[in-house]
């Protein structure tokens, strides 16, 4: 059964997946910017990654809280100053006074509350729908909030390219809105309680990392988030960088090859949403998934040309969403909801760390060599690293 029978779950889909485009039509709107008064590659790259660093560092210990809180007044209060962030964004934009350092410190703040409120996200759709819907509502969140990351940053090129950063931003700051009322009326069932509390914050934290790491099919679903977000998406979460280092294309590069990935993700999300999966069938294309995205980001750094480099960057956005979907839908489907959101952000915590640190490397390399020749090493490296531990650790299958 589709989980958009149910009217509340569509109204919450709806409503969430506007808010979550905004956050990326934000994101690289800011970059854009940063990119315009600095040309550093470095802090381009920083100042676009910072949405995702503080999920990636320290989201498990905000996961361990928040099983604790209210679903409902946490969604809202979370929601509520991440828009009040996009209305200061617009804001200095609209009188002119941003500078580098409001820019990071404004990215840093929003990834603050998106880290606060991504383990909220992950147990909230547990909480809209029937335990029969779960499955189908969980795979149309995952595709939801993987898609979103691709095609929200495909918007906001085509909108920096029409009509101008003010614009961008006034449009991302509105999108959180709708969600607001949807979260104060919308009716929630009742979570599962534990029978036995532990009360010591430690133990909770060590005991989700230890249910991620004993459990062989979330354990290789990790490793292949990290592979995949280290050495692939980190690249994709940099294109104002690439945009601007290598294409002379200005915001046109930028529109173009932000919308070729986003339609990628599109046409990924639609491919799972309609198909009938179960954790088996998700498990096998994984792997041919991650080599493509490796083998195709190598491509992308011998070319220069903003039309061939658009289309090579449809297959890298399609096959980075199958990955991310994929995994996050394998995971939510193992664990019930008693350990949801501590096992889940540490799939957020490795896909978001891992192309945190990716990106800014890829960044870094650009200040003191060209950015096509780090382009060039990072799959390559990440291939051989793949094959190597899939080898040994995982016998060569992902089964």
């Amino acid at each position: 059964m589709n989980a958009f029978s149910s009217r509340p779950f569509s109204f919450y889909f709806m409503s969430n997946t506007l808010a979550l485009l905004g956050i990326w039509i934000q994101k690289i709107g800011v970059g854009w910017l940063t990119w315009e008064m600095t040309e550093s590659t470095f802090w381009t790259s920083f100042v676009t990654l910072a949405l995702m660093a503080p999920a990636g560092i320290i989201g498990p210990f905000f996961a361990v809280l928040a099983e604790k809180w209210n679903m409902r007044k946490a969604s809202i209060i979370l929601k509520l100053l991440m828009f009040l962030i996009g209305v200061l964004i617009w804001y200095l934009q609209f009188i002119n006074s941003h500078t580098l350092l409001s820019l990071a410190f404004l990215s840093i703040l929003q990834g603050l509350l998106s880290a606060c409120y991504h383990p909220v996200r992950l147990v909230f759709v547990s909480v809209v729908v029937e335990r029969e819907l779960l499955p189908s509502a969980v795979g149309l969140n995952s595709a939801s909030f993987n898609a979103s990351r691709v095609v929200g940053p495909a918007l906001a090129g085509f909108l920096i390219a029409i009509f101008d950063l003010e614009t961008t931003f006034f449009i991302a700051m509105l999108t959180y809105i709708p969600l607001i009322p949807v979260l104060i009326y919308m009716p929630l069932r009742s979570r599962k309680k534990a029978s036995k509390v532990i009360n010591n914050y430690y133990e909770q934290l060590i005991e989700g990392a230890k249910l991620a790491l004993n459990t062989p099919i979330i354990f290789k679903s990790l490793f292949i988030v990290f592979i995949n977000a280290f050495f692939v998406r980190g690249m994709l979460e940099i294109q104002p960088t690439i945009a601007g280092e290598i294409l002379d294309e200005g915001s046109l590069g930028l529109s173009l090859i932000t919308a070729a990935a986003g339609f990628g993700a599109l046409l990924a999300s639609i491919l799972i949403g309609i198909r009938k999966n179960n954790n088996l069938k998700i498990e096998k294309i994984l792997i041919p998934m991650v080599l493509i995205g490796l083998i195709l980001s190598s491509v992308l750094a011998f070319t220069n040309n903003l039309y061939l480099m658009s289309f090579l960057f449809i297959f890298v956005g399609f096959s980075t969403t199958v990955v991310g979907i994929g995994t996050q839908t394998i995971i939510q489907l193992e664990v019930d909801d008693l350990f949801r959101a501590r096992v889940l952000t540490w799939w957020s915590s490795t896909s978001f760390g891992a192309l945190t640190i990716g990106g800014i490397l890829l960044g870094s390399l650009g200040e003191f060599i060209p950015l096509n020749l780090g382009m060039l090493i990072m799959p390559i490296l990440g291939f051989f690293i793949f094959k190597v531990i899939l080898f040994y650790k995982f016998e060569n299958r992902f089964n």
